[in-house]
């Protein structure tokens, strides 16, 4: 009986042996044949360039990167004084009667006599000279000046 069994477990011990060494070799080449099917396939109408994604060529923004409340632009324009708006007047013309001067100025559509201390709208007329009204413009308490000749 003991012959027997070493016959037996020497019998299985070659038929496992065959077995494995005969399904490793076509399971190789199942595998090489199903990755040749994939890569046909995959040519199959697919552009596979235009699937990838190219690197951009900006640099990309720095999480760590101390970043600033306001912009430059913003604390430059806060550092900066406000400055008035250009004049709104055009100068007209003036009419000299009995040694007194008037001068006129237009705003717009509307026709203006102007004359030293008088207020028009945002401005006040501090001097009217002979070649220039100086103005201050009230909400900056700015000066401005026309010319004209």
């Amino acid at each position: 009986m003991r012959k027997r069994r070493i016959a037996v477990t020497l019998a299985a011990v070659v038929l496992v042996a065959g077995v494995v060494a005969g399904r490793e070799r076509p399971a190789l080449e199942l595998i090489q044949e199903s990755t040749q099917t994939r890569v046909a396939q995959a040519d199959d109408g697919i552009d596979l360039e235009r699937l990838q994604r190219g690197e951009s060529a900006a640099p990309k923004a720095d999480p760590f990167a101390r970043k600033d409340p306001a912009p430059k632009e913003a604390k430059q324009a806060a550092r900066e004084k406000p400055a008035a708006p250009p004049l709104p007047f055009q100068y007209f013309g003036r009419i000299t009667e009995n040694g007194k001067t008037e001068v006129f100025l237009m705003r717009g559509d509307e026709l203006l006599s102007v004359a030293p201390g008088q207020t028009l709208g945002e401005y006040r007329v501090d001097q009217v000279g002979a070649g220039s009204i100086a103005f201050t413009y009230l909400p900056l308490k700015t000066k401005q000046t026309l010319d004209f000749q």
